[in-house]
């Protein structure tokens, strides 16, 4: 993608993470099919946004890296949904690129990651290069996650320990690791579908409130009030909420908003599910 040239453009050496020589400062592209600066500084706000980050994170880490690669002025404007990034360069022309967001989740080591990069890019001053701070970017998004094996068996055992911490009994704990286990297992399954997260949070409401009645009738536990509210725990939007609550206060009242709406629709649908598994499990039996 050609936006404009200031020259030719300068390659590290393939070992080196960052150039060693001064970059042209009003560059804002390479070579045809190189990276640009709003290319990068996009790139990371994205990261942030996808793996959880709050939106003045990702606003902050994106104008920062286009500073620190060499823009003369830089801005950012982030929502839940898309991430855009205005440059300009040493000509006064602007350079503006927006993302669609569509894949949000939790990773806080990439968000660490990510941020980390930043600053030692604007430790560099205006000496790193695009393309390889690019290459960076990309090492750190295209790592792989925790296997899925890890995430069910944290699952499990998240649901164990909220039943215990709650006043359950080693019974109900068990109970709250199988259907923790159980859960973790369905809603792997479940994401892979092309189905609304409502439709996929409503699923997995009905998953445990008919797994945790069906424990109370084979005579696993005696109620199934604290084994229910466990394992719901590994599901609810805690981050959610709290980078809503982190966002309004700092004054990104749109994305704050955004933010408490997604938060109440995901509790809305593990609420109406968790009914309607209730609802289900009592006309069967």
């Amino acid at each position: 993608m050609s936006i404009i040239t200031g020259g030719k453009a300068h390659h590290s050496p393939p070992h080196t993470i960052f150039s060693d020589t001064e970059e042209h400062p009003h560059r804002m592209q390479a070579e045809a099919g190189q990276e640009t600066i709003p290319d990068v500084a996009v790139k990371a706000g994205t990261a942030i946004l996808e793996n959880g980050g709050e939106t003045y994170r990702a606003e902050e880490t994106a104008v920062r890296i286009a500073y620190s690669l060499g823009a003369v002025d830089a801005s950012a404007f982030v929502t839940p949904t898309v991430v855009m990034v205005s440059v300009t360069d040493k000509t006064r022309q602007y350079h503006t690129l927006i993302r669609r967001i569509t894949r949000r989740g939790v990773n806080l080591t990439k968000i660490a990651q990510v941020n980390e990069l930043s600053r030692r890019l604007a430790r560099r001053g205006k000496r790193s290069s695009v393309t390889q701070a690019g290459r960076l970017l990309d090492l750190i998004i295209q790592a792989p996650a925790y296997s899925a094996r890890s995430v069910i068996c944290a699952a499990g055992l998240c649901s164990m320990f909220f039943a215990l911490m709650f006043g359950g009994s080693w019974r109900e704990a068990a109970a709250a690791l199988v259907i923790g286990f159980l859960l973790r297992v369905g809603l792997n399954r479940l994401e892979h579908l092309p189905l609304n997260s409502f439709i996929v949070l409503f699923a997995a409401g009905i998953i445990i409130s008919v797994l945790c009645e069906l424990s109370v009738m084979l005579g696993v536990i005696s109620s199934a009030v604290i084994t229910m509210t466990a394992v719901l725990m590994q599901v609810v939007p805690g981050l959610a909420i709290v980078n809503a609550i982190r966002d309004l206060i700092a004054g990104d009242l749109v994305s704050g908003v955004a933010r408490a709406t997604d938060a109440f629709m995901t509790a809305a649908g593990l609420s109406a599910g968790t009914a309607a598994g209730l609802l289900i499990f009592s006309g069967i039996v």
